[in-house]
Protein backbone atom coordinates (compact mmCIF):
# COMPACT_ATOMS: atom_id res chain seq x y z
CA UNK A 1 0.00 0.00 0.00
CA UNK A 2 1.18 3.27 -0.99
CA UNK A 3 2.42 5.37 2.19
CA UNK A 4 0.23 8.46 0.88
CA UNK A 5 -3.07 6.31 0.47
CA UNK A 6 -5.46 7.17 3.34
CA UNK A 7 -9.24 6.62 4.45
CA UNK A 8 -10.78 9.17 5.10
CA UNK A 9 -14.28 9.58 6.82
CA UNK A 10 -17.17 12.04 5.69
CA UNK A 11 -15.82 15.02 7.63
CA UNK A 12 -12.05 14.62 5.94
CA UNK A 13 -10.34 12.26 9.24
CA UNK A 14 -7.96 10.26 8.50
CA UNK A 15 -10.44 6.89 9.86
CA UNK A 16 -7.39 5.07 11.84
CA UNK A 17 -6.98 8.40 13.81
CA UNK A 18 -10.77 9.06 14.26
CA UNK A 19 -10.89 4.95 15.85
CA UNK A 20 -8.12 6.02 18.01
CA UNK A 21 -9.79 9.17 18.78
CA UNK A 22 -12.59 7.34 19.55
CA UNK A 23 -11.47 4.75 22.19
CA UNK A 24 -8.98 6.71 23.94
CA UNK A 25 -12.28 9.14 24.53
CA UNK A 26 -14.27 6.35 25.97
CA UNK A 27 -10.90 5.36 28.51
CA UNK A 28 -10.97 8.98 29.20
CA UNK A 29 -14.97 9.53 30.00
CA UNK A 30 -15.00 12.42 27.63
CA UNK A 31 -18.24 11.69 26.38
CA UNK A 32 -18.92 14.52 23.82
CA UNK A 33 -15.50 13.86 21.67
CA UNK A 34 -16.48 10.20 21.84
CA UNK A 35 -20.26 10.32 20.33
CA UNK A 36 -18.55 12.83 17.62
CA UNK A 37 -15.99 10.06 16.62
CA UNK A 38 -17.95 7.03 17.11
CA UNK A 39 -21.11 8.63 15.27
CA UNK A 40 -18.77 10.25 12.90
CA UNK A 41 -17.45 6.72 12.11
CA UNK A 42 -20.70 5.29 11.95
CA UNK A 43 -21.65 7.79 9.33
CA UNK A 44 -18.86 7.44 7.26
CA UNK A 45 -20.43 3.58 6.32
CA UNK A 46 -18.26 1.95 9.54
CA UNK A 47 -20.91 1.27 11.28
CA UNK A 48 -19.84 -2.46 11.50
CA UNK A 49 -16.63 -1.52 11.99
CA UNK A 50 -17.59 0.39 15.10
CA UNK A 51 -19.33 -2.14 16.97
CA UNK A 52 -16.86 -4.46 16.73
CA UNK A 53 -14.63 -1.88 18.22
CA UNK A 54 -17.43 -0.96 20.97
CA UNK A 55 -17.98 -4.99 21.69
CA UNK A 56 -13.56 -5.09 22.51
CA UNK A 57 -13.65 -2.11 24.56
CA UNK A 58 -16.43 -3.40 26.98
CA UNK A 59 -14.23 -6.07 27.64
CA UNK A 60 -10.77 -4.02 27.05
CA UNK A 61 -11.32 -0.84 29.12
CA UNK A 62 -14.39 -1.69 31.04
CA UNK A 63 -14.47 -5.53 31.56
CA UNK A 64 -14.71 -6.54 35.11
CA UNK A 65 -15.26 -3.47 36.49
CA UNK A 66 -19.09 -3.58 35.17
CA UNK A 67 -19.54 -7.33 34.49
CA UNK A 68 -23.35 -6.11 32.44
CA UNK A 69 -21.87 -3.86 29.56
CA UNK A 70 -20.29 -6.46 27.77
CA UNK A 71 -24.10 -8.18 27.78
CA UNK A 72 -25.66 -4.68 27.09
CA UNK A 73 -23.24 -3.79 24.24
CA UNK A 74 -24.18 -7.06 22.89
CA UNK A 75 -27.69 -6.74 23.08
CA UNK A 76 -27.87 -3.32 21.53
CA UNK A 77 -25.89 -4.11 18.58
CA UNK A 78 -28.38 -6.66 18.03
CA UNK A 79 -30.42 -4.21 18.05
CA UNK A 80 -29.06 -2.26 15.91
CA UNK A 81 -28.96 -4.87 13.39
CA UNK A 82 -32.58 -5.05 13.09
CA UNK A 83 -33.22 -1.26 13.34
CA UNK A 84 -30.72 -0.09 10.65
CA UNK A 85 -32.12 -2.65 8.45
CA UNK A 86 -34.98 -1.20 8.21
CA UNK A 87 -34.10 2.52 8.79
CA UNK A 88 -30.58 3.76 8.66
CA UNK A 89 -31.58 6.81 10.19
CA UNK A 90 -32.99 5.07 13.44
CA UNK A 91 -30.38 2.71 14.04
CA UNK A 92 -28.43 5.58 15.17
CA UNK A 93 -30.09 5.03 18.23
CA UNK A 94 -28.48 2.05 19.78
CA UNK A 95 -25.02 3.41 18.42
CA UNK A 96 -25.72 6.53 21.00
CA UNK A 97 -26.90 4.62 23.67
CA UNK A 98 -23.52 2.22 23.62
CA UNK A 99 -21.44 4.82 23.17
CA UNK A 100 -22.99 6.65 26.38
CA UNK A 101 -23.00 3.37 28.30
CA UNK A 102 -19.33 2.85 27.41
CA UNK A 103 -18.06 6.62 28.24
CA UNK A 104 -20.35 6.44 31.68
CA UNK A 105 -19.17 2.90 32.89
CA UNK A 106 -16.31 2.34 35.59
CA UNK A 107 -12.82 1.63 33.65
CA UNK A 108 -10.59 -1.08 34.59
CA UNK A 109 -7.71 -2.85 32.26
CA UNK A 110 -7.39 -5.62 34.26
CA UNK A 111 -8.97 -8.20 31.05
CA UNK A 112 -6.73 -6.80 28.52
CA UNK A 113 -3.74 -7.18 31.09
CA UNK A 114 -4.54 -10.44 31.90
CA UNK A 115 -4.47 -11.43 28.59
CA UNK A 116 -1.19 -10.31 28.10
CA UNK A 117 -0.36 -12.50 30.66
CA UNK A 118 -1.73 -15.42 29.36
CA UNK A 119 -0.78 -15.04 26.34
CA UNK A 120 2.83 -13.58 26.78
CA UNK A 121 4.50 -14.56 29.70
CA UNK A 122 6.82 -17.71 30.90
CA UNK A 123 3.81 -18.97 33.23
CA UNK A 124 3.88 -22.45 33.13
CA UNK A 125 2.33 -23.94 36.12
CA UNK A 126 2.61 -27.69 37.39
CA UNK A 127 -0.82 -30.03 37.11
CA UNK A 128 -2.32 -29.11 40.47
CA UNK A 129 -2.27 -32.64 42.56
CA UNK A 130 -6.34 -31.84 43.07
CA UNK A 131 -6.92 -32.13 39.23
CA UNK A 132 -5.61 -35.65 39.28
CA UNK A 133 -9.46 -37.71 40.04
CA UNK A 134 -10.99 -40.10 38.65
CA UNK A 135 -11.34 -37.94 35.27
CA UNK A 136 -8.28 -38.34 34.60
CA UNK A 137 -5.86 -41.17 33.56
CA UNK A 138 -3.15 -40.17 35.78
CA UNK A 139 -5.53 -39.95 38.86
CA UNK A 140 -6.98 -43.16 38.00
CA UNK A 141 -3.50 -44.81 37.44
CA UNK A 142 -2.68 -43.60 41.48
CA UNK A 143 -6.43 -45.08 42.02
CA UNK A 144 -8.10 -42.40 42.98
CA UNK A 145 -11.78 -42.76 43.58
CA UNK A 146 -15.07 -40.84 43.10
CA UNK A 147 -14.54 -40.23 46.90
CA UNK A 148 -11.60 -38.12 45.52
CA UNK A 149 -13.52 -36.57 43.38
CA UNK A 150 -16.46 -35.19 46.07
CA UNK A 151 -13.19 -34.22 48.45
CA UNK A 152 -10.77 -32.21 46.52
CA UNK A 153 -12.32 -32.00 42.55
CA UNK A 154 -15.47 -30.49 43.64
CA UNK A 155 -14.35 -28.01 45.95
CA UNK A 156 -15.23 -24.70 45.45
CA UNK A 157 -13.64 -21.34 46.45
CA UNK A 158 -15.83 -18.28 46.87
CA UNK A 159 -19.31 -19.96 46.89
CA UNK A 160 -21.64 -17.59 46.98
CA UNK A 161 -24.15 -17.75 49.02
CA UNK A 162 -26.90 -19.67 47.44
CA UNK A 163 -29.40 -22.22 49.11
CA UNK A 164 -28.63 -25.47 47.58
CA UNK A 165 -31.39 -27.76 47.99
CA UNK A 166 -29.89 -30.27 45.55
CA UNK A 167 -26.59 -31.07 47.16
CA UNK A 168 -27.37 -33.77 49.73
CA UNK A 169 -28.79 -36.04 46.46
CA UNK A 170 -25.65 -35.33 44.68
CA UNK A 171 -23.37 -36.19 47.44
CA UNK A 172 -25.60 -39.23 48.02
CA UNK A 173 -25.81 -40.28 44.53
CA UNK A 174 -22.22 -40.40 43.56
CA UNK A 175 -21.84 -42.17 46.99
CA UNK A 176 -23.46 -44.96 45.84
CA UNK A 177 -22.81 -45.41 42.17
CA UNK A 178 -18.89 -45.02 43.32
CA UNK A 179 -20.16 -48.56 45.36
CA UNK A 180 -22.44 -49.74 42.43
CA UNK A 181 -25.64 -49.14 44.69
CA UNK A 182 -26.37 -47.63 41.47
CA UNK A 183 -26.10 -47.66 37.51
CA UNK A 184 -25.33 -44.59 35.89
CA UNK A 185 -28.79 -44.00 35.25
CA UNK A 186 -29.11 -42.93 39.02
CA UNK A 187 -32.39 -44.38 40.74
CA UNK A 188 -35.26 -44.45 38.25
CA UNK A 189 -34.68 -47.19 35.58
CA UNK A 190 -36.41 -45.03 32.70
CA UNK A 191 -33.84 -42.60 33.13
CA UNK A 192 -31.35 -41.92 30.05
CA UNK A 193 -27.96 -41.81 29.47
CA UNK A 194 -26.06 -41.53 26.16
CA UNK A 195 -22.26 -42.48 26.22
CA UNK A 196 -21.92 -40.65 22.90
CA UNK A 197 -23.58 -38.94 20.32
CA UNK A 198 -24.08 -41.57 17.74
CA UNK A 199 -25.97 -43.23 20.61
CA UNK A 200 -27.85 -40.19 21.66
CA UNK A 201 -28.48 -39.71 17.52
CA UNK A 202 -30.07 -43.57 17.32
CA UNK A 203 -32.25 -42.95 20.84
CA UNK A 204 -33.78 -39.66 19.27
CA UNK A 205 -34.29 -41.40 15.67
CA UNK A 206 -36.36 -44.08 17.18
CA UNK A 207 -38.58 -41.78 18.82
CA UNK A 208 -38.88 -40.11 15.54
CA UNK A 209 -39.89 -43.62 14.50
CA UNK A 210 -42.54 -43.83 17.21
CA UNK A 211 -44.10 -40.51 17.04
CA UNK A 212 -44.51 -41.25 12.96
CA UNK A 213 -46.40 -44.59 13.63
CA UNK A 214 -48.40 -43.00 16.34
CA UNK A 215 -49.49 -40.61 13.82
CA UNK A 216 -49.79 -42.83 11.08
CA UNK A 217 -52.33 -44.92 13.00
CA UNK A 218 -54.21 -41.75 14.75
CA UNK A 219 -54.85 -40.56 10.84
CA UNK A 220 -56.16 -44.09 10.03
CA UNK A 221 -58.95 -43.91 12.87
Amino acid sequence: MSKDFQILTRKKYDFFECSSAFQKSIRRCIEKDALFFGTELAASGYAQYLWKRMLIISSEDIGLADNNVAVQIQALYQNWQVIAAKNPEEGIIPIVHAILLLARSKKSRIVDNAKMFACKSDYRPDVPDYALDTHTRRGKRMGRSLQFFLDEGSKLNNVADIDDPYSDFFTQYITDYANKQVPITGYDADNIYHKNTKEKDNFLNKQKQTLFYYDETQQNK
